[in-house]
């Protein structure tokens, strides 16, 4: 009864997301967190066996042990070359006295510059602080698994992957070169068993100078990345080669990759209409028909990748700029696929088209939408609940919370909504609740802290937007409901 309590225990914790919390507030969970195939059961049903040892990596040396490895291993998670190529290039830490040592009696600029740069990253990048222990069992491991005495532990399966497929030459005479080398490429993946590491998850948006930091480090794309993820141009490589040639998705899922079409689902139905509607066209270019376009993305779905509403809202941003001229054809070739009407599918569209990260410097895409909808102001109301646009506080929590309350989309879809709607309609009252509410918190915050003239961590441009969204909504005479009236009164901000 006790063994099977326990694999009973196992198979519920294995489905919790983040256990963390359940943790902390029973003994009993713990102890279940503790036990080897626990975790590993928890990981492979998170992330899948080809991304499970990454991300037992990634969790650092208070999760990874010599038997959470072997219960990876015996639940037959994929132990790729590329994995131990990564791990040697991060294991180990700096000598950061050294370091510091260098730094105050450098002997040169550039070497300067280089030590500094280095002593900037010291945080602990993926797979450099694991137990030695767990690094001794995975290279064991990776020896006999892999049947190979060379491990080619210092190679990188990535760029010899960029260079198979023939990365280095244009689209239009890549296929030839790949195929010369599809033997090699095979061998690569079936017996060396190279998957790219995971895509890094996006972060959620905020109005925060954080969030700013955070993005512009992610924009530098260094390689490898200091978080382990694999960055965009890594995984346009693998993009570009299943575009070349779509059976390697075979191959990969034949090793038990089945998220390669996840992985890099967005890149690939980008890669393949960019492919028929390049930035800069040939002269003998051609425009594809709605059968030519279909039959190719209908070829890619069939291989496990998808058309989802938000990969077709970033196919539209994508050619915003050529709307006038393909955006019918798309729109057309979507509608087979999906079997919707377009109006339908443009309202789904309309939810991520105004996603507050999305700076809506041209409306082209936001007008194409709406006059492909049927009933654009329920689809703006809908895109608008969707994001709570209106008041998410109180005039009591609003002075308590630690949260920035920003704009809950961006402020020109705001500009734009004055512009086009009336202002006595739902939809502008609406928008003008959640800025008022952003302004009087800005009031608050600034009152609390009087030597500052921004709040804590808003970003400027944040800050600079909702003050002048605000003037704009009250000189284009958006009128204030009562519940504004009654926030201002008791916020005493009157």
């Amino acid at each position: 009864m006790k063994s099977l309590y326990v694999e009973l225990s196992i198979e519920i914790f294995k489905c919790i997301p983040s256990p963390i919390n359940l943790l902390v507030t029973s003994r009993k969970w713990h102890n279940i967190s503790q036990d080897p195939h626990a975790r590993a059961e928890w990981l492979i049903f998170k992330y899948g066996r080809a991304h499970a040892l990454f991300h037992s990596v990634r969790l650092g040396n208070s999760f990874i042990t010599v038997e959470v490895i072997q219960a990876l291993l015996s639940k037959n998670v994929i132990l790729s070359r590329y994995f131990f190529q990564r791990l040697f290039m991060h294991f180990g830490n700096y000598d950061e006295n050294l370091i510091k040592l260098k730094v105050e009696h450098n002997v040169n600029q550039v070497d300067f510059n280089r030590l500094r740069a280095l002593k900037k990253n010291l945080s602990s990048p993926w797979g450099s602080n694991i137990p030695l222990s767990s690094f001794i069992k995975l290279i064991t491991e990776g020896y006999n698994i892999l049947n190979d005495h060379e491990l080619a532990v210092k190679g990188n399966d990535m760029e010899l992957f960029h260079f198979l497929s023939a990365g280095p030459l244009v689209i239009n005479v890549a296929p030839q070169k790949l195929r010369q080398n599809l033997e090699s490429i095979k061998d690569l993946i079936l017996k060396k068993k190279f998957i790219p590491f995971p895509p890094n998850p996006k972060p959620k948006y905020e109005d925060t100078v954080e969030y700013v930091q955070l993005m512009q480090v992610r924009a530098l794309e260094e390689y490898p990345p200091k978080d382990g993820y694999e960055n965009s141009r890594q995984l346009n490589v693998v993009a570009r080669a299943i575009l070349i040639h779509p059976d390697l998705v075979i191959l990969w899922k034949e090793i038990g990759y089945y998220e390669i079409c996840d992985d890099v689902n967005e890149l690939v139905i980008q890669g393949a209409l960019l492919i028929f509607f390049p930035p800069s066209p040939p002269n003998t270019w051609e425009c594809p028909d709605v059968d030519i376009i279909v039959a190719r993305l209908k070829h890619l779905i069939d291989l496990g990748f998808q058309l989802t509403d938000s990969v077709i809202e970033e196919v539209f941003h994508l050619f915003e700029h050529k709307l006038n001229e393909i955006g019918d054809l798309l729109m057309n070739s979507f509608q087979v696929i999906r079997k919707e009407s377009k109006s339908d599918i443009a309202s789904s569209c309309l939810i991520y088209a105004i996603k507050p990260e999305r700076n809506f410097k041209k409306t082209d895409l936001l007008e194409f939408l709406i006059n492909k909808i049927d009933q654009p102001s329920i689809a703006l109301k809908h895109a608008l609940d969707h994001y709570k646009v209106g008041f998410k506080l109180n005039y009591k929590t609003i002075r308590t919370t630690t949260k920035i309350r920003s704009l809950s989309v961006h402020s020109n879809f705001y500009y734009w909504i004055l512009k086009n709607c009336d202002p006595n309609s739902e939809i502008s009252r609406k928008c003008f609740d959640d800025i008022f509410e952003s302004r009087i918190w800005i009031e608050l915050k600034l009152q609390e802290t009087p030597e500052r003239n921004i709040p804590k961590n808003l970003t400027t441009t944040s800050f600079n937007s909702i003050c002048y969204i605000y003037l704009e909504f009250c000189n284009g005479k958006v009128p204030f409901n009562q519940d504004c009236k009654s926030y201002w009164q008791k916020s005493d901000l009157n």
